[in-house]
């Protein structure tokens, strides 16, 4: 009997090691609803349990009385799996996993990471981030030691100090429409009591035009690390004006406006025409408005800088916009900050200049009635259009934007809104140009935009809205550099005509 006794313990210490550990360590759970958690002794994986189909997040965590159910655990994960449906990561949901190497996106779901969600994870050597990331929070990434490589997608918009202290990280690769904080990629070092920020000197693939020598610091890099990529080209751009009071100071909301969604566009700088200065900041900072004031959730904003004619249409109107479920029950804002022009070869037409259509080719780009008549059809419950442009060929610094008109101001025709419940917010009218307002940073319309959502915490019809902003407007216009008038006007499809008043955003 002992003999037989012996001969089985023998049989179980000399099974296959896969096999040992599956039996010993294999468990799973929940956690948040709809979200189902498996660890193997290996991999954990985290699934979409929805029986609807309906998408899932990943629960906020933190370190001390909030605990992830695997730390709490103490379980020994070596390897993340991220499921199809799973469109956020919680806050430190992963952190200090010390002995993770790998995450594995399955699906292209994933639109945010949250804050601190892989902080300390000094063994994390590979990630690929999905094409679908729109958000990575503050310190996501902070102190992942092993981390060899990033590359981030296109519109993702990165918080401050993301992969701070990624001391081993040797190569990014940023999208051209990106969005960074500041010192995303610096190391942190203590110097006495102090921390100061040690800059980022590997290798840069890629990276957005607003980034350059003169800035470089401002997000983690070494400025010979930018200027070897530019050839020594240093561009005289810098985004981060911050001298208004609209920008230091945004108020947080107290409503959610969950059934709200917003499509910010800043084009600034243009490939065949003249730029259009503080457009990008214009558009930065409504979007931070449409988040902490007007309280629409980050997943339900849309920022994108410098677009083409494929990302507007494409990307922005057809990708996204069109694919929102149960649109006539939901509102849309619509920003857009940048060039328009007059076709003087059919009318005046008036159209958007995309950032690769030059000028002297205006019907290459969007046609301005078309795109109204492609928002009236998506026939959201309501939609509010921002226009901080204009169309008579001229900039916010006096400059033609086609050639032979420098200093000529058109009239472009009047865009027909189409159909749907449609307000639209113009910043200027007839041959009028939409000025900078460079004491403040701003467009002189996206300025007092802004102060109005300040000061009313966005609170404010439409009426009210209209109201004001002409009158602040017009006021300083004439006072200004150009000593132009501009007036703002506000129009509304036939079905809003006697509602648009009371529409509040």
């Amino acid at each position: 009997m002992k003999k037989h006794i012996v001969f089985l313990l023998l049989a179980l210490l000399c099974l296959p090691s896969g096999w040992a550990k599956t039996s010993v360590y294999k468990t799973e759970g929940t956690c948040g609803p709809d979200v189902k958690w498996v660890f193997d002794g290996l991999t954990l994986t985290i699934a979409n349990a929805s029986k609807e189909g309906a998408y899932v997040s990943i629960p906020d965590y933190d370190m001390k009385h909030n605990i992830a159910p695997w730390t709490k655990k103490k379980l020994d994960v070596k390897k993340v799996q991220i499921g199809s449906g799973v469109v956020r990561i919680g806050s430190c949901a992963f952190a200090e996993l010390e002995n993770l190497q790998e995450v594995v996106f399955l699906g292209r779901d994933v639109t945010q990471i949250g804050w601190g969600a892989f902080l300390g994870c000094t063994h994390l050597r590979n990630i690929s981030l999905p094409i679908s990331l729109r958000s990575i929070e503050t310190i996501a990434f902070a102190r992942c030691s092993s981390l060899n490589s990033v590359k981030i997608p296109d519109q993702c918009r990165v918080a401050d100090q993301a992969f701070v202290s990624c001391t081993n990280l040797q190569s990014v690769e940023l999208s051209p429409t990106a969005i960074l904080g500041h010192h995303v990629f610096a190391n942190e070092v203590k110097l006495g009591n102090s921390i100061r920020h040690a800059l980022y000197n590997g290798e840069v693939r890629r990276l957005p035009s607003y980034i350059n020598a003169g800035n470089a610091a401002e997000y983690g890099f070494a400025p010979s690390v930018i200027e070897k990529l530019t050839a020594g080209r240093v561009l005289d751009i810098d985004y981060d004006y911050m001298t208004s009071g609209v920008d230091s100071i945004i108020p947080q909301g107290y409503y959610a406006r969950n059934n709200t969604y917003a499509l910010v566009i800043g084009n600034q700088n243009y490939r065949f025409v003249s730029d259009v200065p503080y457009a990008i900041h214009d558009a930065r900072v409504f979007a931070e408005y449409c988040q902490k004031t007007l309280g629409i959730p980050a997943q339900n904003i849309h920022l994108t800088e410098d677009a083409t004619k494929q990302m507007i249409l494409e990307e922005e109107l057809e990708d996204w916009v069109q694919r929102i479920p149960d649109r006539e029950r939901k509102n849309l804002i619509v920003y857009y900050a940048g060039h328009g022009v007059p076709d003087v070869k059919n009318k005046n037409k008036a159209y958007i200049l995309p950032t690769d259509v030059r000028g002297t080719s205006p019907q290459r780009g969007i046609a301005l009635d078309a795109f109204y008549a492609k928002l009236g059809e998506l026939a959201f419950h309501q939609t509010s259009v921002f226009l901080d442009a204009c169309f008579s060929g001229i900039n916010r610094e006096n400059e033609g934007v086609t050639d032979g008109l420098r200093g000529v101001e058109i009239e472009a025709e009047e865009a027909e809104l189409g159909g749907g419940s449609v307000v639209v917010f113009s910043a200027a009218q007839g041959n009028e140009t939409a000025q900078g307002y460079p004491e403040q940073g701003h467009g002189l319309f996206t300025y007092y935009l802004l102060k109005e959502m300040q000061e009313t915490g966005g609170m404010i019809n439409f009426g009210l809205l209209s109201d004001r902003l002409q009158r602040n407007v017009s006021t300083i216009a004439p006072q200004l550099k150009m000593r132009k008038s501009q007036t703002p006007a506000t129009t509304a499809t036939q079905q809003a005509a006697e509602t648009w008043r009371e529409m509040q955003f």
